[in-house]
């Protein structure tokens, strides 16, 4: 009879542990799918989730799209709501020219940039790769420097970019096509002719 009880209690303790462990299994995976479909991964799946824009005719030197002032399509700094360490990410793409990367005397990270960036940079890239052509990143995230107070380079919510083989109005409709939100073909900048991309703080 003793016997018999200790039998039932060490099978009760077993079907109990089992159960426990199947929970904690199925648990686990519903985890794990969650994550997967979590707005913190989008970034990483850019051609399946956006549309590119139509790509321009004619982007003429000096001129910027959409036609209003850069402040009224990506918004003003407001460095009071920005905090590098919640705001910036970290973007590397090998197909890519860093500036940061080649030059000695940069002291910046040109990989440093604000998280609504990564998105419409991450689409250029691969349409400039397309092209059998390399984009040259020059200038992003720079807390101090030669931008003026209120540039969005501050916030790392401007990117300044060329190329080698493309020319720049061209890169110039690319821009668009990315979806930044604000996009200046900048011809007689004083630091070279590139081409001036912002975007807001929303992600996209």
């Amino acid at each position: 009879m003793n016997d018999n009880r200790f039998g039932w209690i060490v099978g009760g303790i077993i079907s109990t542990v089992i159960v426990l462990l199947l929970a904690l299994l199925i648990t686990t995976c519903v985890h794990k799918t969650n994550l997967k479909k979590s707005p913190i991964h989008k970034t990483t799946h850019v051609k399946e989730t956006y549309v590119l824009r139509d790509k321009p005719k004619r982007f003429k030197p000096n001129t910027y799209k959409p036609n209003i002032k850069e402040q009224a399509a990506s918004g003003s700094i407001d460095l009071a709501t920005f905090s590098p360490g919640q705001s910036l990410v970290f973007v590397d793409d090998p197909r890519a020219w860093w500036e940061s990367d080649n030059d000695r005397n940069d002291i910046e990270d040109d990989h440093s940039m604000h998280i609504a960036m990564e998105a419409p940079l991450r689409r250029l890239i691969d349409l400039v790769s397309e092209r059998n052509a390399t984009l040259k990143i020059q200038d992003s995230y720079r807390p101090a420097g030669v931008h003026n107070k209120k540039s969005l380079h501050k916030e790392g919510r401007a990117i300044d970019l060329t190329c080698d083989k493309l020319g720049l109005e061209e890169l110039a409709k690319l821009c668009w096509m990315a979806g930044f939100d604000w996009i200046f073909y900048e011809a007689n900048s004083r630091g070279g002719a590139h081409v001036h991309c912002s975007v807001k703080r929303n992600i996209k």
